[in-house]
């Protein structure tokens, strides 16, 4: 209960800390009874439907002589009545223009009989644009499944005591302006698919209790400042699909055990200060379809193992410091859609066997160091939208085949060693 009770503040803390406007309601409570107009229809619907979140036990409580108030508050909430009159629920005049309601604060708590199942509270604050103050202490959350605040102006630390929430399965919090650290607890989280924490200012490294999520399908942390390494046990997470933790400060090696992730079709780690090699064991990853590993410190040669991801669409490489030779393997990759390479080390001739991809649509390996000719296998890539090759060693005569590129709207050669 104690943990439950910790959550319930924080998510009275959290929508407390909503900000608005400046100027968006006066300074004095509406009461509904002495005023013209009801409270605004759009308001009424979003707190029936909230209701909708709640059961009640069947032995409800009628009355608590601490609180003289009957249980549950929610029994005063019918449609089409007004709903500041409703229990629980603080209107107050929304703009010196309209002087229309507007609710702002409610209180749900102490309603022990309710019993909190999903939750839809994005929803309830989208359309409760006024929403000051939600306070659910002490009703029973233990079913709780979602919990969706995302982008509001929402700030502080994630309490721990969400890793109570044993039935949650989505929590998504993405766009916001919470700090601090991803709590351990998470990791009691067995029912979780879905982590959405982008876009806020969390710090520190990613705990590696994430790892115990089995069910875990969606992992997405990108756009905050967090530090350190990838857990290796990240390789545990066997249903994950999407895996983002883009532009944050992580470092280290790319850990071997992502290659185990079958289920992944997304990975991006860019914009992070990762070292080292690609790892091989990438080759292991078939559902993959986009992999972003740009703006990083990674080096070596790129394993030609990544040219057996038959489902590959985009591969993006730049800005890191890669070398060696492109894979001929690479020829394999019939969807690949976008190839990025630019700004590295790479060397060697460009392989023919890309003059395979025909589903090619961009092809950038400028401000490399390629030598020799420009295959002319190149003019059987009819989907080709970009080709830049330029500030690099290639030479000889530009192939004529390019001629047939119907769909080339970007060619960019300079910066070579080509005869006139």
């Amino acid at each position: 209960m104690a943990s439950l009770l910790w959550f319930a503040h924080f998510l009275s803390f959290l929508l407390f800390h909503l900000r608005f406007q400046a100027g968006s309601s006066l300074p004095f409570s509406f009461n509904s009874s002495s005023a013209a107009m009801p409270c605004q229809h759009d308001q009424s619907l979003a707190l029936l439907q909230f209701m909708k979140t709640f059961s009640i036990r069947s032995n409800a409580s009628s009355w608590d002589f601490l609180y003289p108030k009957p249980y549950p508050k929610t029994e005063s909430w019918k449609e089409g009545t007004d709903c500041c009159l409703w229990d629980g629920v603080t209107c107050e005049i929304e703009t010196e223009i309209s002087y229309l309601p507007a609710l702002v604060s409610l209180d749900l708590s102490r309603n022990y009989d309710l019993i909190l199942e999903t939750s839809i509270f994005n929803e309830l604050v989208q359309n409760l644009t006024q929403l000051q103050q939600l306070d659910l202490s002490e009703i029973n959350m233990s079913l709780l499944d979602t919990l969706y605040l995302y982008n509001n102006n929402i700030n502080g630390q994630i309490p721990s005591s969400l890793g109570s929430l044993k039935e949650l399965s989505s929590l998504v919090l993405f766009d916001n302006d919470l700090n601090g650290e991803i709590p351990s607890s998470f990791g009691n989280l067995k029912q979780l698919h879905t982590l959405y924490l982008s876009n806020n200012n969390l710090s520190g490294q990613i705990p590696s209790s994430l790892g115990s999520l089995k069910e875990l399908s969606l992992l997405i942390l990108s756009g905050n400042k967090f530090n350190g390494e990838i857990p290796s046990s990240f390789g545990n997470l066997k249903q994950l699909d999407i895996l983002d933790l883009h532009s944050n400060s992580l470092s280290g090696q790319i850990p071997s055990s992502l290659g185990s992730l079958k289920e992944l079709s997304l990975m991006d780690l860019c914009s992070n200060n990762f070292n080292g090699e690609i790892p091989s064991s990438f080759g292991n990853l078939k559902q993959l379809g986009m992999l972003y590993l740009h703006n990083n410190n990674l080096s070596g040669q790129i394993p030609s193992s990544l040219g057996s991801l038959k489902e590959l669409s985009s591969l993006i490489l730049l800005d890191n410091n890669f070398n060696g030779e492109i894979p001929s393997s690479f020829g394999n990759l019939k969807q690949l859609r976008i190839l990025d390479l630019h700004n590295n080390s790479l060397n060697g001739q460009i392989p023919s066997s890309l003059g395979s991809l025909k589903e090619l649509s961009s092809l950038i390996l400028s401000n490399n160091r390629f030598n020799g000719e420009i295959p002319s296998s190149f003019g059987n890539l009819k989907q080709l939208d970009i080709l830049d090759l330029r500030n690099n060693s290639l030479n000889g005569q530009i192939p004529s085949s390019l001629g047939s590129l119907k769909e080339l709207s970007s060619l960019d050669l300079s910066y070579n060693n080509f005869n006139s």
